[in-house]
């Protein structure tokens, strides 16, 4: 049951309708977002909390995001998915679900 009393409260509330800041969330099972930084006016530097049982290595990522807006590109720069050998490197994307609330 999702009542006041176990819902999360967000990092960040949108301030007004004119607030164009994305909104961050992986508090949820296997979300590995650590923190997300705004460095620009659509663009963002992430970082992944490490794998379970690794060295510190990264290999996948799962978070949401929200407040987009229609015609909008947005960049995210993964500062930490630094394999020397990868499936991006041979040409993999990241998989992304877009729905309507």
């Amino acid at each position: 049951k999702n009542d006041e009393k176990t819902a999360l409260r967000p990092c960040y509330a949108v301030t007004d309708r004119d607030d164009t800041t994305l909104v961050f969330e992986s508090r949820f099972e296997s979300g590995n977002l650590y923190t997300a930084t705004q460095v620009g006016e659509h663009e963002y530097d992430l970082v992944l909390r490490s794998d379970t049982n690794t060295h510190g290595h990264t290999q996948w990522y799962y978070f949401s995001f929200a407040n987009t807006r229609r015609g909008v590109s947005y960049r995210f720069n993964v500062t930490n998915l630094l394999k020397n050998d990868s499936l991006y490197n041979k040409g993999l994307r990241p998989l992304m679900l877009s729905s309507r609330e």
